[in-house]
């Protein structure tokens, strides 16, 4: 069965959240350093409903059939002052479920967002973070073509806990 990408909906807000839970919690177990927030489902619902309708983000969601697959979020930010040019798409989250990993779903839905991303003003590239130490999910976005470009370090303050 063939998958289908789409803009979600706020309909399709209950999958996409234990989907978004999923990758929090994945990312907390690739790093200590990653401290989850709590955030019940009606918070994040509230939240995607704001997103859904800004013009500047955009989430979608593949389908196999009834089932998500998985989805992509991202946006339109402005880049830091004197760096050209003026705005850049950003990759928030990325997530495939387990059971449809492999199958080109993630290729897909990056595709999808770099052309919703392609029509807007000003925008030319994308940009994400991934963790340092998942290396499964760096190759996977090398293999998309993206390269190292910003390294973010981190550090505890003195005193601090690491």
């Amino acid at each position: 069965m063939s998958v289908s990408v789409r803009i979600a909906a706020p309909a399709d807000g209950p999958a996409i959240y234990r989907a978004w839970a999923a990758i929090r919690e994945h990312y907390a177990a690739t790093d200590g350093r990653v401290v989850n927030a709590p955030v019940g489902e009606t918070e994040f619902m509230a939240a995607l409903r704001d997103s859904i309708a800004r013009a500047t983000s955009c989430t979608m969601v593949a389908e196999r059939g009834e089932v998500l697959a998985g989805f992509i979020s991202g946006g339109i930010e402005q880049n830091q002052p004197g760096r050209l040019p003026e705005r850049h798409a950003t990759i928030g989250y990325l997530y495939v479920a387990p059971e449809h990993r492999r199958e080109g779903i993630g290729r897909q839905l990056v595709g999808a967002l770099s052309a919703w991303a392609a029509k807007q003003d000003g925008v030319d590239h994308l940009e994400m973070t991934v963790l340092a130490r998942d290396t499964a999910a760096a190759a996977f976005w090398r293999s998309l073509g993206f390269a190292p470009f910003i390294e973010r370090l981190w550090a505890p303050l003195a005193g601090g806990e690491s």
